[in-house]
């Protein structure tokens, strides 16, 4: 049975050997280098942008129903306050 062409580059492939978790600090290693790559900031804060934006827009549609409530509560307190005491 032949097996994908992806799959078996897949296995082959091993973990580099400069991962975080591999890595160990020498005083010959540049300091850049302990960093994570630029790509990984732009993608957090890519991340972050977005998530920022819909909570705004969140934020601005819950304004908007403690508006409308805030108007039910005042016109409810309204009719409290016309109605004769004995009626509560």
């Amino acid at each position: 049975m032949k097996t994908l062409k992806l799959v078996q580059e897949a296995k082959d492939t091993k973990t580099p050997t400069n991962t975080p978790r591999n890595r160990s600090i020498n005083k010959d290693d540049d300091l850049i280098d302990l960093f994570p790559l630029p790509r990984y900031f732009q993608v957090h804060f890519q991340h972050v942008h977005e998530n920022a934006q819909d909570l705004q827009g969140e934020l601005v549609q819950l304004k908007d129903y403690m508006a409308k409530v805030d108007e039910k509560l005042e016109r409810l307190m309204a009719l409290l306050s016309r109605l004769p005491e004995h009626a509560l």
